[in-house]
């Protein structure tokens, strides 16, 4: 038995004869004892298992959401979902939100566009650009099935023009690819390589081959030497 003293004892007494009153009301007044009112309404064949991988979906989701990026992996900022959002650096869900919810009116070219969210400063954005990319969300038709105009309609189209790419991969694109392709142009280390990235994070997207010559330490002698071997993707 309890070693109890006389307050606890009391204690316990009141509780117990609260949960008997509190049975015996529910018993009078239930209407069918027993019965769960909206059980008869589940098919478990069917609506059970839609419970069920609806919770399991959601769990993955979230497990997606909580596994750290990769070394050298970039999320594109423009077609990420949320759960894939959340595991830049800093992102958590009200600003995975935010973000999905900016570039829906006006899609992000650039490291400095991020400045356009909420609570995203500078700091933050130069801290999130190496671990983006920026391709172009499709543009949403206006009223009537047209093209939209203003920053996320016909210009953005027209900034984003067919791929200056030709087929077949011969090329690299200076939009596109890792630190490890641009390191295997010709003349072409680690610092140059880096520096391309960081221009185009910042800057937005070479237009043209030509002008890569933006980036310190390229010059018109260098883009001789890789005229050849690039491109300008869009």
């Amino acid at each position: 038995m309890w070693d109890l003293n006389r307050a606890e004892r009391k204690a316990l007494g009141t509780a117990l004869v609260l949960v008997g009153v509190s049975l015996v009301v529910r018993t009078l007044l239930a209407p069918d004892p027993g019965r769960v009112e909206g059980l008869e309404g589940i098919d478990p064949a069917t609506d059970l298992d839609g419970v069920e991988g609806e919770v399991i979906s959601a769990l993955r989701r979230e497990q997606r959401a909580q596994t750290p990026l990769a070394e050298g992996e970039q999320i594109d900022v423009n077609l990420a979902p949320a759960d894939e959002l959340r595991r830049l650096p800093g992102v958590g869900p009200s600003m995975a939100q935010s973000i999905i919810e900016e570039r829906e009116n006006n899609p992000f070219r650039r490291v400095k566009d991020l400045e356009r969210i909420s609570g995203v400063g500078e700091v933050t954005a130069r801290r999130l650009g190496p671990h983006l990319r920026f391709e172009p969300a499709a543009p949403r038709p206006g009223p009537g099935g047209a093209s939209p105009s203003g920053p996320s309609g016909s210009a953005w189209a027209a900034a984003w023009r067919p791929s200056g790419c030709p087929p077949g991969g011969g090329r690299i694109d200076l939009n596109r690819a890792d630190r490890g392709q641009l390191e295997s142009l010709p003349g072409v280390g680690p610092a140059i390589a880096g520096r391309i990235i960081e221009d185009r994070q910042v800057n937005g997207p070479f237009e043209t081959p030509e002008a890569l010559t933006r980036v310190k330490g390229i010059g018109e002698r260098s883009l001789a030497r890789l005229a050849d071997r690039i491109c300008a993707g869009a």
